[in-house]
């Protein structure tokens, strides 16, 4: 996992782990987001059916190109991310936000 951009490992809805930038971004510590639904992050219940709909395709082993959402801290703030996500060799997933601006 980067050390540099905040990322997350997931089973494609859970969060397994995630890194210090993750936490930082997020405003809150790991406990806070281990075992939380991926779709929680993300503010509009449209954007969340859209995610959902890519993380289906991702299990299908298909590439695809990176996509824009905004997130919900924990805090309630709101920021949007560029997210970019790999399958990683035990089956799980990585998904690496890159911080755009605040809402």
């Amino acid at each position: 996992m980067t050390r540099d951009q905040p990322a997350f490992i997931h089973d494609t809805w859970r969060i397994v782990d995630c890194n210090e930038a993750a936490c930082t971004l997020f405003r809150c510590d790991k406990d806070a987001l281990i075992d939380r639904d991926m779709m929680e992050l993300i503010v509009s219940p449209d954007f969340r059916g859209l995610a959902r709909l890519r993380m289906l395709m991702l299990r299908e082993n298909r590439l695809l190109p990176p996509m824009k959402y905004k997130y919900l801290r924990c805090d309630g703030s709101k920021f949007w991310a560029t997210v970019t996500t790999k399958i990683l060799f035990d089956g799980n997933f990585e998904t690496t936000l890159t911080y755009e601006y605040e809402e």
